[in-house]
């Protein structure tokens, strides 16, 4: 297979918004009802679906250059942070003060590449932004230890869905191995050792939907936390699904990808290699397996999926927020006077031997008085 595939990895667009026919507004997808609202005169339009036989693509990676869509259905214009670098794909129309990544004001806009390629799939919103500022402030709130002040004061601020970007690799492996296996022992004195065999082997395997995350630039620490979707729920890419809500450009460019996606095919590899030697040979432990191993037929699918940003201040600390828009999960830090208990416990057992001390010298001083 060709190693020089190239795909340019900037920003694009070119077409029409989805306009309210209602009002002429700027209409955008609804993740409650899963339709189209105008959010300015309550139109509603439901969204189109693809036909029965209509599949997501999976896109061979020798050609992706050449078969891989630049077309997102709708104006798009690249917004990039000064503070952290993120860098986000916005409605022509739509402007923001704030980086959708660090809260930061200090974003601009840039002049677009055209030759970004523009997603296959996408995972919808699965929960509005109402259902994800309810999750947000039930998981502050009910965690355990939490300060009564934050319970009643809690402010959650810049609340934003986006959709992230992903790739997914599909390939045929062939796998030649090595595998050592370790089988315990006891020796007499009842101490165990290990013994091992070498085993060696020929693997043929599927890998589908290796998934790689799709940009470096993000600074927030807790979307990996919240990063788990269900791709079965995966639906051709269609730009309403976008409107109303900011799209991530991925900076890992499709080479890049798939080096990554074939170091993580490599390590499944060797794991479920090393755990199929072991049951046929009734073995202990996999020690090492070493493998050489050829991808044929790869392919590849570029998708989005969704989360909500926020954040909320505490005594003068900005803490970020991270929310999955599929699934409603939320992470975040959350301060808790829980540290104060082992201080609680010793000052407790502290003042217990002092009293102690304290009651023996009293009888003690009420025993000479009466004696």
């Amino acid at each position: 297979m060709s190693e020089n595939v190239r795909v340019v990895e900037e920003v694009t667009v070119k077409n029409t918004d989805v306009k309210c026919p209602g009002c002429g507004a700027t209409i955008e997808y609804d993740p409650a009802t899963l339709k189209l609202a105008c959010p300015f005169c309550g139109l509603t339009k439901d969204l189109p679906q693809p036909e029965a036989e209509q599949v997501i693509e999976e896109i061979d990676f020798e050609s992706a250059k050449q078969r891989a869509s630049l077309n997102w259905g709708t104006a798009k214009k690249l917004i990039v942070c000064a503070n952290c670098g993120g860098k986000a794909l916005y409605d022509e129309a739509q402007t923001s003060g704030n980086c959708p990544f660090c809260g930061s004001t200090s974003v601009m806009p840039v002049d677009g590449d055209e030759n970004v390629m523009a997603p296959g799939g996408v995972v919808p919103f699965g929960i509005s932004k109402e259902i994800a500022l309810k999750n947000i402030e039930g998981f502050i709130k009910t965690r355990r230890f939490v300060p009564g002040k934050l319970k009643t004061d809690l402010k959650v601020e810049g609340l934003i869905g986006l959709y992230l970007p992903y790739w997914t690799f599909d390939s045929d492996t062939s796998s030649s191995y090595v595998a050592k296996i370790g089988f315990e022992h006891t020796d007499s004195d009842g101490d165990t050792y290990y013994t091992y065999k070498k085993y060696k082997g020929f693997h043929s395997q599927f890998i589908d939907d290796e998934i790689v995350f799709g940009t470096d630039k993000i600074k927030h620490p807790h979307i990996s936390k919240v990063s788990e979707f269900d791709f079965t729920k995966l639906k051709p890419y269609q730009p309403e699904y976008l409107a109303g809500f900011v799209a991530e450009r991925y900076t890992v460019g499709l080479n890049e990808a798939w080096d990554r996606a074939r170091e993580l095919m490599v390590k499944r590899l060797k794991r479920d290699i090393g755990n199929m030697e072991k049951r046929a040979h009734h073995g202990d432990k996999v020690d090492s397996v070493k493998l050489s191993t050829e991808f044929d037929n790869v392919t590849f699918k570029y998708i989005l999926a969704p989360v909500y940003l926020a954040r909320y201040t505490y005594k003068g600390k900005v803490r970020p927020i991270a929310v999955n828009g599929q699934t409603g999960k939320v992470f975040c830090d959350v301060p808790s006077w829980a540290y104060l208990i082992p201080l609680i416990i010793i000052g407790i057992i502290v003042g217990f031997f002092i009293l102690q001390g304290m009651a023996s010298v009293f009888f003690a001083m009420a025993r000479g008085l009466f004696a």
